[in-house]
C-alpha cells in the first residue's frame, strides 16, 4: 500500500537545510484512495459488516427498547440505526491555540523543482511572515514529480480559497508556476483543542480529531489513529465495550501547550525554534519525539535545546490569550485522495 518512501527527509530555513535519517526507519506515503480502497475490501468480505454510503449523520440519542438496556438511536437521512455501542469519528469543530493549514499541487514540473528527489522535505522554506509562520512540504516522487504543499500556522482556520491563493504563489515562488497539476488537497488541523468536549448519551464513544487523534504539537495522527484501532478493535472482538483515544500523559499535554503557545506568541522566531530542534537533537530522539515513543531523556534533550526565556514565559497557563481568540474553530478536512496527512514512519508502518 505505501506508494514511496524515503530514507532521508529535511529541515529547512532557506539557510542551513538539515536532514534527518535513522538507520531502519524510512518516512513514507500512502495516499487516502489506496488505503480507502484497502479498508473497504476487508469490510466488504462475506461476515457480518455493512457498511453504508452516502449516509448523513444528523445525530445521536439515547432510547431504551428491551431488557438489555440502554441503546443509542443514529439519526440519518435514510433513517435511524439502533444499537448498544457507537464509535463516533466524525471531524468535530472547536478552538485551538492554533491551526495548521495546508493547500498542496502534486505537480508535473518537467525537473524544475531545485529539491533533491530522495529526501522527503518535511519543514523547508521555514519563514515568518506579517501572516505568521509557513512553510512547504515537498514530497519528490520523481525527478520530474511531487507533492509541493504549503502549509501555515494561524490563530484561526483559513478559508480554502485563501489557502489555494498561497499555494500558487509558493508554487510561482519556486519556478513551478506553469507545472500541470496532476491533483490538488488541502485541510485544516487544530493544534491544542481545547474547551468542554459536548455531552454524549451512554455507549457512545469519540475517536477521530475529537477524541484526541491529533497530537496537538505537531499534527500527526495516522499512527495514532491504528493504535486506537487496533486496540478498539481487539476489546470489541472480545466482547468487551469499545474506547475512545487514550489521553496523552500529563508531561506531555503540558510541554504541547508550552510549545504551541510559544509558537502562538512569537511567530516571527518558529522558524528558529524549528531548525534548533532539527540541528541540535539527534535524528533518533526527534523521530521518537514525533512518533510519541520519546523518552524522559529524549524529552530533556529537546528542552535543552530550544531558548529558554521564550518557554519560560509559558509556564502559566495563558487563560486571558486563549479565550480572547476562542470564537474561532475548525474541523480537520481533506481532499478525498487523501485520508490523512502522512509522515515519519517507520519501515512497516506508514505514518
Amino acid at each position: 500500500m505505501v506508494r514511496q518512501e524515503w530514507r532521508l527527509w529535511r529541515f529547512d530555513d532557506g539557510a542551513s537545510p538539515r536532514d534527518h535519517g535513522v538507520p531502519g526507519q524510512t518516512y513514507q506515503t500512502i495516499r487516502g484512495l489506496d488505503f480507502c480502497n484497502d479498508a473497504r475490501h476487508v469490510i466488504e468480505r462475506p461476515g457480518s459488516v455493512e457498511l453504508q454510503l452516502g449516509v448523513r449523520v444528523s445525530g445521536l440519542r439515547a432510547v431504551h427498547s428491551d431488557a438489555c438496556g440502554s441503546r443509542v438511536a443514529v439519526e440519518t437521512n435514510a433513517g435511524p440505526l439502533v444499537a448498544r455501542h457507537v464509535i463516533d469519528t466524525r471531524p468535530q469543530s472547536g478552538p485551538a491555540l492554533l491551526f495548521q493549514c495546508f493547500a498542496g499541487a502534486e505537480v508535473n514540473h518537467g525537473g524544475l523543482l531545485a529539491h533533491p528527489h530522495d529526501v522527503a522535505g518535511l519543514m523547508t522554506r521555514m519563514r515568518a511572515d506579517e501572516h505568521g509562520f509557513a512553510f512547504t512540504y515537498v514530497l519528490p516522487f520523481t525527478a520530474t514529480t511531487a507533492l509541493v504543499e504549503f502549509t501555515r500556522f494561524s490563530r484561526r482556520a483559513l478559508s480554502p480559497s485563501q489557502l489555494a491563493q498561497e499555494r500558487d504563489a509558493e508554487l510561482c515562488a519556486l519556478g513551478l508556476g506553469m507545472s500541470r497539476v496532476v491533483r490538488e488537497e488541502h485541510g485544516v488541523l487544530p493544534m491544542g483543542s481545547y474547551g468542554d468536549p459536548a455531552a454524549v448519551p451512554a455507549g457512545v464513544v469519540i475517536a477521530g480529531n475529537g477524541g484526541g487523534a491529533i497530537r496537538p504539537s505537531t499534527g500527526y495522527a495516522f499512527m495514532r489513529i491504528q493504535r486506537w484501532a487496533l486496540d478498539c478493535a481487539s476489546r470489541l472482538a472480545r466482547g468487551a465495550a469499545p474506547v475512545g483515544h487514550p489521553r496523552d500523559g500529563v508531561v506531555q499535554r503540558q510541554l504541547d501547550r508550552i510549545f504551541l503557545q510559544v509558537l502562538r506568541e512569537t511567530p516571527e522566531r518558529t522558524p528558529e525554534y524549528f531548525m534548533a530542534l532539527a540541528s541540535r537533537v539527534s535524528p533518533e530522539r526527534l523521530l521518537r519525539f514525533l512518533t510519541d515513543r520519546a523518552t524522559p531523556l529524549d524529552m530533556a534533550a529537546l528542552v535543552a535545546s530550544l531558548p529558554i526565556v521564550p518557554f519560560l514565559k509559558q509556564l502559566p497557563a495563558s487563560g486571558a490569550d486563549v479565550a480572547a481568540d476562542s470564537s474561532q474553530s475548525g474541523a480537520a478536512r481533506s481532499h478525498p485522495v487523501t485520508a490523512a496527512r502522512l509522515r515519519v514512519s517507520s519501515a512497516a508502518h506508514a505514518r
